[in-house]
């Protein structure tokens, strides 16, 4: 139903938070069953399980995206109780943080379908609870990310959303490579927002160099930033630099043919695997 929301993270966390229960078995059981996607044994497993915490945030979470049967009411009522529960885990009460925030925010979004359902909660505000409880991490990422898009979106917070986008990039303490969802999509607001192509050259320089998870996110990345140096920054000597990158790292993909003729309308020679100049 939210297929929008990372649900990839929220199984990363859900691993770690089950770990930390060491050798319990019916947890490990309800991780499992949740992880495969088996959203009913997930639930079946953690109704044993009523005051488990990790339990109680597995079921919210299968009540919101198991299709056949989804209570998304309920879940969200769950999800702002863990995340106020100030006994539990930061990590956990974050987590339902930011699975509260992100699907009231959808909801909001889609008020055809949603109506005023999800009014009762503060998305933007639940958003920065969860930046300030675990600044630097990859949760606070999510919730900046997803805040800050939507402050880009209005025209009357748009200038001030643009300098926090900067200022939490450079006062981010955590591994640099958090930061490459945000740098591509500053990369892209930057372009569509304001013509602004030094500056989406900028953040796109630096992902390229903090690097991608996703390979075919690098290749792209990679061939994006040479055109963008050479067509819309007319800068022939970085321009070149970044297509023979490309060339050399990616010899056997289909744009190193469009790479090669940009090369040669710039007046240089192709380049052959391995021959480039390390930055």
């Amino acid at each position: 139903m939210f297929q929008m929301f990372r649900i990839p993270v929220l199984l990363t966390f859900v691993c770690g938070a089950f770990a930390a229960v060491g050798s319990d078995e019916a947890v490990d059981a309800i991780m499992k069953a949740y992880s495969d996607m088996n959203y009913p044994q997930a639930r079946k497993l953690a109704a044993k399980l009523p005051e488990h915490p990790e339990a109680r945030l597995v079921t919210a979470l299968c009540d919101l995206y198991d299709r056949t049967s989804p209570q998304i009411e309920r879940a969200q009522q769950e999800l702002a109780l863990l995340f106020r529960e100030e006994s539990l885990s930061v990590r956990l009460r974050s987590e339902a943080g930011l699975s509260l925030a992100r699907t009231a925010q959808l909801m909001k979004e889609r008020r055809d379908i949603y109506g005023n359902a999800a009014d009762i909660y503060d998305h933007l505000a639940l958003f920065r609870e969860v930046e300030e409880l675990v600044p630097d991490s990859a949760m606070a990422r999510d919730a900046f990310l997803y805040r800050i898009r939507e402050e880009l979106e209005r025209e009357e917070s748009r200038d001030a959303a643009f300098d926090e986008l900067e200022r939490f990039i450079v006062e981010f303490k955590g591994d640099a490579r958090l930061l490459t969802p945000l740098r591509q999509m500053a990369e892209y607001e930057y372009i569509r927002l304001r013509s602004d192509y030094a500056n989406a050259v900028r953040h796109l320089e630096a992902a390229c160099a903090e690097g991608f998870d996703n390979p075919s996110e690098a290749r792209s990345a990679s061939f994006r930033l040479a055109f963008l140096c050479d067509r819309k920054l007319k800068d022939r000597e970085r321009g070149i630099r970044y297509y023979r990158k490309f060339i050399s790292e990616y010899p056997f993909a289909a744009l190193s043919i469009v790479a090669k003729r940009f090369l040669k309308e710039l007046g240089e020679e192709s380049v052959e695997v391995g021959d480039v100049e390390e930055q």
